[in-house]
């Protein structure tokens, strides 16, 4: 039991006071915690101005929720479990088809960065890494939501099996079953784009006689 409570997480302590009337002890949790919330929103949302809003919200309800909570686990993946909800909930109201961004639109340089970081690899390296990420992307808005929720957190967010399991609500066999499922889908959906692109008709290329 012990090993389930954060004694080393002030949050909880932070939210403690809230409850008993300490606004003020609030700020410090948002602080810590709002970038990662925002990236998390961010990504999907696919919109960084909602994803702002839904951040906000995100801290309203847990202001809200602050005398209701029981201290277990960390008090961030209470705060992921309440803005995957949001953010679902939000995405089902608007019946977007995809839930992440996946073209880059020029009149948005700040959106979010979904991409890896760019180690500058050779031209022709780089534009096979785009092409393939650009491949991973589509096969991700193509995955079911709770597949695609566990990939998130699990591979983008860093979050632990136990912790993926606790923001989601579901047990930790069920994220490795759901991330089993998802990478499967994602490779198979690779595997056919490389197949079509092997049996396209090949073009002779020009260099450029003079």
């Amino acid at each position: 039991m012990g090993s389930d409570l954060p004694p080393t997480d002030p949050g909880w302590d932070a939210l403690a006071r809230v409850a008993e009337g300490d606004t003020g002890a609030f700020t410090g949790l948002v602080e810590a915690h709002q970038e990662r919330l925002l990236r998390l929103c961010e990504r999907l949302l696919g919109d960084p101005e909602e994803a702002r809003d839904a951040a906000q919200e995100v801290f309203l309800k847990a202001f809200r929720k602050a005398g209701e909570v029981r201290p277990l686990g960390q008090v961030y993946t209470w705060l992921y479990r309440i803005a995957v909800n949001l953010c679902f909930n939000k995405l089902r109201r608007r019946k977007l088809v995809r839930f992440l961004r996946f073209e880059t639109d020029p009149e948005e340089p700040d959106a979010p960065a979904f991409d890896p970081p760019d180690a500058r690899p050779d031209p022709i390296s780089a534009l096979e890494a785009r092409r393939r990420w650009q491949s991973t992307r589509k096969a991700i808005a193509k995955l079911p939501d709770n597949q695609r929720a566990v990939l998130i957190l699990v591979r983008f967010e860093g979050l632990s099996y136990r912790q993926a399991a606790e923001v989601l609500g579901i047990t930790e066999g069920a994220v490795e079953s759901r991330l089993f499922r998802a990478m499967r889908r994602i490779e198979a959906s690779q595997g056919r784009e490389d197949a079509q692109e092997k049996g396209a008709p090949r073009f002779p290329r020009t260099e450029g006689k003079r």
